[in-house]
């Protein structure tokens, strides 16, 4: 294409109400006349709160709770329909969106009442006899195809050419589950490259070639033989990233309701600062270790043709936000400090000081086959292994490891908590990981243990001791907090007073 392509993805918060899609469309507008000659491909979740009522709906008609359902669908009819008188001020553009989206309400019924009567079939054709793997994806879908068509008529609104792409973009493998998933809970898919190049190409390419802005859903695919899929929960992002590439983008733009990425967590730590640039493997390392504003999979499409992935806030849209690409050049400090809760520390070790290395590639594989990949590796050596996996995941492992790890000692320490102190060059510099252990001793709070790799160091604290550890490392680290000094003869003035 002659055109360079920016993918927008706007979140359910930033679409979480009819005002709120007015700026959207507004930001959009903006971006196409003043965006530096790239043209926007938006791409959309379901209102906030949206995906979980209709996982609720899907619930309750596989269980033949008719009246819940009805009450639920009649909340999520009305929730889309006052969008749409805020979201749309003229009358005939108004006029449309109400029509497109009571089509749409009949088709999600026809969809609805497939499930109900338990044979799977929905609106498209190639869904005949579905297995109930599909029910949740079948209904779950509709969320964004409802928002597609409000963003676009209030694109069209502020008279931009804008077009809803009413088909699944990204194709995806065959969902994959041993067993039925849970009432209302969805399998997330995985995407296929090359299939979904040449469907973005099919949709999307003759869009821009027009001229007309594509407004496309998040978070939902389809298979080659026409099964809705969703990407899972936190798929949203993800679906960006995987649309962008497929489009070979210049870039791509998730709008959310923060500035960017934060030096901690704003809600524990009072002085957070924006971080204008991380690379692709910092940002991943701090979505490992919990940090919420990009999920760990959201680089994974982009970071390997180095197409820069902008955080940037719905709301101040002025901000230049986050940009998460290449390597900006060494950083010896710590860009972010972030904490990940709820974790065991697993310990394997033999009373052989000469135990084989080979034994640690057995204990990883016992771990996955529990389901749980371990979240850090704090030491390794021929006779001794020390990892760290979720809490809610220890008994099946250590289970798993003591009955197949032979005269292997294995103990296990529940209720703690890892610290990552993320930047570029962290280790290479003998002060920054000093520092941080100095931060927690001057503190008095014990490191249980701890790991490092090329982008950080990570502290493993008591569950109990997180947050008090998470403000000293920032405040060492990153940004001192100065005192408000009050001097002596000043407070001596006043209590002549």
């Amino acid at each position: 294409m002659e055109r360079s392509v920016q993918v927008l993805k706007f979140g359910g918060t930033s679409v979480g109400s009819g005002e709120r899609i007015r700026r959207v469309a507004t930001i959009i507008v903006h971006q196409l006349r003043d965006g530096e000659g790239m043209f926007p491909v938006v791409v959309v979740s379901a209102m906030s709160g949206v995906t979980d009522q209709l996982l609720r709906i899907a619930r309750f008609a596989c269980t033949g709770e008719r009246e819940s359902c009805q009450q639920e669908l009649d909340a999520l009819k009305q929730k889309h329909l006052e969008a749409a008188d805020r979201a749309v001020h003229k009358r005939e553009g108004r006029q449309a969106l109400q029509h497109d989206l009571q089509v749409a309400f009949t088709m999600l019924e026809q969809d609805i009442s497939a499930v109900e009567a338990g044979r799977g079939e929905t609106t498209d054709e190639s869904h005949a006899s579905a297995p109930a793997l599909y029910a949740a994806p079948t209904i779950s879908a509709w969320g964004e195809r409802l928002s597609v068509l409000l963003v676009a008529a209030a694109v069209r609104d502020l008279g931009v050419q804008a077009v809803p792409v009413r088909e699944e973009v990204i194709i995806t493998s065959d969902l994959q589950s041993d067993t039925l998933p849970a009432l209302g809970t969805v399998v997330g898919a995985d995407p296929l490259p090359l299939e979904t190049r040449v469907n973005a190409a099919r949709l999307i390419h003759p869009l821009i070639e027009r001229g007309t802005v594509p407004v496309a859903p998040g978070f939902i695919g389809s298979t080659a033989r026409g099964f809705v899929t969703t990407l899972g929960r936190n798929g949203s992002d993800y679906s960006a990233t995987v649309i962008g590439e497929a489009l070979d983008c210049a870039e791509v733009t998730i709008y959310t309701d923060v500035d960017g990425v934060l030096s901690a967590d704003p809600r524990i730590v009072a002085n957070t600062r924006l971080i204008p640039r991380l690379t692709y493997a910092e940002a991943a390392r701090l979505s490992w270790f919990g940090a919420k504003v990009l999920h760990p999979r959201t680089l994974i499409p982009v970071a390997h043709r180095h197409i820069p992935v902008r955080v940037r806030n719905t709301f101040r849209p002025h901000t230049r936000g986050t940009v998460v690409g290449s390597a900006p050049g060494m950083r010896s400090a710590a860009a972010a400090i972030t904490v990940r809760r709820q974790l065991a520390l697993i310990t394997v070790e033999n009373s052989d000081l000469f135990g084989a290395p080979e034994n640690a590639g057995q204990v990883f594989e016992l771990a996955a086959r529990a389901g749980a990949a371990p979240v850090a590796i704090c030491s390794s050596s021929g006779h001794h292994l020390t990892f760290m996996v979720e809490e809610q995941a220890v008994d099946s492992v250590v289970a798993l490891l003591q009955h197949d790890m032979g005269s292997w000692r294995v103990s296990h320490r529940r209720g703690l908590a890892a610290c990552a102190c993320i930047g570029s060059g962290f280790t290479a510099d003998p002060m920054s990981p000093a520092r941080a252990i100095t931060a927690l001793a001057r503190e008095r709070i014990p490191i249980v243990t701890q790991g490092a790799s090329d982008t950080g160091i990570i502290l493993i604290v008591e569950e109990s001791d997180s947050e008090r550890a998470l403000r000293c490392l920032h405040r060492d680290l990153i940004a001192p907090v100065i005192p408000l000094v009050r001097h002596e003869v000043h407070e001596r003035a006043r209590e002549a007073r």
